[in-house]
């Protein structure tokens, strides 16, 4: 009686596990339903949000205007022939003001050094401090301040930014007596590579600077090609950047460049089951930081959802979680890893990753049955050996 019950018990347990294996087997990705899903046989791009950019009477930007222009918080360094007393170092107020002893101070934000050298030399005359014709004064920027402009378009993160901004951890400079005011800090690839570059959207031939009341149209195809930067404009505090899109995705700018991202933070996990953790796939920090423009594939690579034993490991699969260029919903795709690699070429099928994009592997049909009858197999052992003795 008490053995013909452990059967009809065992019989249920073995009918149970049979029907759950064979659920489970089918179950080796997610179930993927709702808007914006795209299945692993159908082609995918990533689309390009809609922006409103109504811009007016862009002028085209003259060299001169070009020039770095002066904003507070730049040093000067002023030499003034036989009037020593002028002569040093001087910070620009906030105010936009150079103060100088004796006299009253000279608004000079928005000014070229060339312009201050005029004004001064104009204002010593002025002044009476010196005869008209002797006025010699040597006006040069030797340090740039960091300055606030805003970047919206078809960038990665438009918004408000800081450049040229010193790190907090960088121990002082001190300022030498070389005239000049180069620095690549304050430029306006300097601001787009702030916001962490432009998109694969972006109209490099049609980016605004709007400065003043005034808009100007720039072209900046040449950067992404290693051109020519003696054009590209020095920026002052509350510029505005506007970065017209072309309304698709093109992959010539999906590459490193001067103003497209260096590399980019990728969010991955490759989990055999839910208890191990991602040090067992063998993905760290540096496998997570890709360099721009890897694609899907590669990607897996870099997360070990590729190689191993080919009867197991060859039905694998990768899950995409992106986002349309400027949008804010969720898009995922699903890939197996043998139309990854038969395709590998083919953009629709293996596309570019974008900053902040995340990747999920999942195992073969055969591999996730075996673990499950493993798992099974655990717990029915003890019980078959506990009802064995009894």
């Amino acid at each position: 009686m008490f053995h013909q019950s452990n059967t009809e018990i065992f019989t249920a347990l073995l009918i149970t596990c049979i029907v759950l294996l064979a659920m489970t087997g089918c179950a080796t990705t997610p179930t993927i339903v709702g808007q914006g899903i795209e299945n692993q046989s159908e082609s995918f791009h990533r689309a390009v949000a809609e922006q409103e950019i109504q811009v007016q009477h862009a002028a085209v930007m003259s060299a001169d205007r070009a020039d770095t222009l002066i904003c507070p918080g730049d040093e000067l360094k002023l030499s003034v022939v036989d009037t020593e007393e002028l002569d040093g170092l001087y910070t620009i107020t906030a105010q936009g003001q150079l103060e100088l002893p004796f006299m009253d101070s000279i608004h000079v934000a928005g000014l070229t050094s060339v312009q201050v050298t005029k004004q001064l030399e104009t204002t010593l005359v002025t002044n009476k401090w010196l005869y008209q014709g002797f006025a010699k004064v040597s006006a040069s920027i030797v340090r740039l301040a960091p300055v606030q402009v805003s970047v919206r378009g078809a960038v990665f993160n438009p918004g408000r930014v800081t450049v040229n901004q010193r790190p907090l951890d960088a121990p002082e400079q001190t300022i030498d007596q070389s005239a000049g005011d180069y620095e690549l800090g304050r430029d306006l690839t300097a601001a787009l590579r702030a916001t962490g570059g432009v998109r694969p959207d972006a109209k490099l031939d049609e980016i605004y600077l709007q400065r003043a009341g005034t808009t100007y149209r720039l072209d900046l195809s040449a950067l992404l090609e290693g051109g020519d930067m003696t054009f590209t404009p020095a920026l002052m505090a509350g510029d505005q950047i506007i970065v017209a899109s072309t309304g698709y995705e093109d992959a010539r700018l999906i590459r490193t460049s001067q103003i497209t991202p260096p590399g980019m933070r990728v969010f991955m996990s490759n989990l055999t089951a839910p208890a191990m953790d991602n040090a067992n796939s063998a993905i760290g920090n540096d496998a997570t930081r890709l360099p721009y423009g890897v694609t899907l594939l590669e990607s897996a690579v870099a997360a070990n959802c590729i190689g191993g034993a080919q009867s197991t490991n060859a039905a694998r699969s990768v899950v995409l979680i992106t986002r349309d260029h400027g949008g804010q919903d969720p898009v995922v795709i699903k890939r197996k890893i043998d139309d990854l690699l038969g395709h590998a070429a083919d953009t629709g099928v293996n596309p570019y990753l974008m900053p902040n994009d995340a990747i999920a592997c999942y195992d073969s049909k055969f591999t996730n049955f075996r673990d499950v009858a493993r798992g099974f197999s655990e717990i029915l052992a003890p019980i078959f050996i506990t009802g064995g003795l009894l």
